[in-house]
């Protein structure tokens, strides 16, 4: 049996593939969201288009990674078609927990500021590679780029990231978002 024809079968049972991916796939939109309901909503919507597509699937790559780019595309158009800032409740530093370098909760939250900063490609570069862990082949596969571009797309998120974490004041929108000459793209 080739490969193809094995992972056509791991999306046969859709049931089966829905409940495996299901918890990879609804942190992925977190990441790029940064919204709770947003990200349950692009969740879903990337699952319904998974199931009415799935039979142009052709197996050629790994069901996960043909999956994680119908997420991260539709968090991405969530991003675009909503354009809602997740609201804070009014102690936010009460549900953040250390991270595991001994970070504290004023240093979670700066991140996160910084990452609701960046726009929606970037931090989902930023997702894939840090909260996902993939490699840039995997990440240029999902987001339809190459390889070089996803490198250069990290490199100025995490520049963002550095020159926002620098400063004591909250990371404001800016370079990132200009330097589409007027694009959005979220």
């Amino acid at each position: 049996m080739t490969k193809g024809v094995t992972d056509r079968f791991a999306i046969d049972d859709f049931g089966a593939f829905y409940e495996r991916t299901y918890p990879v796939a609804v942190r992925t939109a977190m990441g790029i969201c940064r919204d709770a309901a947003l990200a349950d909503e692009v969740t879903q919507d990337a699952y319904l288009s998974a199931w009415r597509t799935r039979d142009r699937y052709r197996g050629d790559g790994h069901p996960d990674a043909w999956l994680m780019r119908i997420v991260v595309n539709s968090a991405l158009s969530g991003l675009r078609r909503r354009r809602v800032r997740r609201a804070e409740s009014l102690d936010e530093t009460a549900h953040v927990r250390p991270g595991p370098h001994g970070t504290d909760a004023a240093d979670s939250m700066a991140m996160r500021h910084a990452l609701d900063a960046l726009d929606g490609r970037h931090r989902a570069v930023v997702v894939l590679r840090y909260y996902h862990d993939l490699e840039y082949a995997a990440i240029a596969s999902i987001l339809g780029t190459s390889t070089g571009n996803v490198g250069s797309m990290l490199s100025r998120a995490l520049a963002r990231l550095r020159v926002d974490l620098s400063h004591d004041e909250p990371p404001r929108r800016g370079r990132l978002e200009a330097s589409h000459h007027g694009r959005r793209s979220d």
